[in-house]
């Protein structure tokens, strides 16, 4: 082997193989050695059609692409500026989720959830009634269905009355269930931004029980400790199964539970639009049933929230909304004025929507003692 200024040669009679290559790498040539000379590949192509000298970019060829990379690169640039003034403060979404298949029923969403991404890439998921379990296809939801082993929420019955029944659902015995639970409810809810803490909130889920089991309708959450007399943390009633008076139903509901621990409650704010005209249509209807037949003794502020489980706030706003609160302008004290027609009247308009009711009597629970340590200790009763 001979290295030479510009190029190397390779001559190698033994095995009957020259090669030349250049050192700026413009011509190559390697071929077996014949009596004419080196042949080029072998003797398969011929000198001109072996040649690959004008194979690589001459320098004007590399000016060229220069420029037009230059001018590609500004051109990105100002359409990713002017994207930018037109879109700003409008970001991508990042779920794809348009419905959820529940229990046989397709449900627009409202909300995105924060669901793993390769369930929010499908227009459709698909979710267990029973277990809420979330799917990406029908087939695979199908399969499920076959199998799953959950007829009821994983909690404990606390009231049964007809075709209605209550779990108390623990978030922590049930963490699965519950994260699951809040995702859906998410897809309904703008205002919900707890998911996966569930540990310290108790879920209550109101089904409608048949003989394949107990159909999830809707719940309320609150927690196990809190010190601002909240008595619900989180409500929703699934769209289907809305304009049924449900949403009435759980509010009285957690109120039943407060009156139980011998507490006042008010709902976490803030509340969702529908949220905020249920509780005020709430407020309005158990004031009248209240003041329908008013007791012998004065009746007060507090006696009425005694008596409802409401606190002084928010009996305040349902008297103002019956138009039974008034002030004396001399005195400047304040007086609970009793329209009986009035009351009569808007009583008789809810009676006449025939939606389910609350039965006190039907209720079985015990409420829940946090001991020092965080654990949950039954209270006995």
């Amino acid at each position: 082997m001979r290295a030479l200024a510009g190029r190397v040669d390779v001559d190698t009679n033994n095995l009957g193989v020259s090669g030349i290559v250049t050192s700026d790498h413009t011509y190559v040539h390697v071929g077996v050695v014949g009596d004419g000379g080196p042949q080029p590949y072998g003797g398969l192509l011929s000198a001109t059609e072996a040649d690959t000298s004008k194979t690589l970019p001459a320098t004007y060829d590399r000016m060229l692409f220069g420029k037009a990379l230059l001018l590609g690169q500004s051109r990105r640039v100002s359409k990713d500026e002017s994207s930018d003034e037109s879109d700003s403060g409008r970001l991508e979404p990042a779920s794809r989720i348009r419905a959820v298949r529940f229990g046989g029923v397709e449900m627009a969403t409202w909300y995105t959830a924060p669901y793993p991404e390769e369930y929010s890439r499908q227009r459709v998921l698909h979710i267990c009634e029973f277990c809420l379990k979330f799917m990406n296809s029908a087939f695979v939801a199908w399969r499920h269905q076959l199998k799953c082993p959950y007829r009821h929420p994983p909690g404990d019955e606390i009231y049964r009355k007809g075709a209605l029944s209550v779990f108390e659902v623990d978030g922590r015995k049930n963490p699965m269930y519950c994260q699951n639970l809040c995702l859906l409810a998410k897809l309904f809810l703008g205002s919900k931004t707890l998911h996966y803490d569930v540990e310290p909130f108790l879920f209550y889920i109101l089904t409608e029980v048949d003989a394949a089991g107990c159909h999830f309708v809707g719940y309320f959450s609150k927690e196990k400790r809190n010190a601002s007399r909240y008595n619900v943390s989180c409500i929703l009633t699934l769209p289907v199964h809305q304009r049924k008076g449900y949403g009435h139903f759980l509010i009285d509901f957690s109120y039943l539970l407060t009156r139980a621990e011998n507490k006042t409650g008010t709902p976490e704010k803030p509340l969702s639009d529908l949220g905020l005209l249920s509780y005020r249509n709430y407020w309005k209807l158990v004031l009248c049933a209240q003041l329908q037949d008013p007791p012998s003794n004065p009746l007060t502020i507090d006696a009425l929230s005694a008596a409802t489980g409401l606190t002084s706030d928010d009996v305040v706003y349902g008297l103002e909304a019956m138009d039974a609160l008034v002030r004396d302008q001399r005195t400047r004290r304040y007086a609970i004025k009793v329209d009986r027609a009035a009351i009569a009247a808007e009583l008789d308009r809810w009676d006449r929507r025939g939606y389910v009711r609350l039965d006190p009597s039907c209720l079985v629970w015990t409420p829940l003692v946090l001991g020092r340590s965080g654990g949950i200790n039954s209270l006995s009763a």
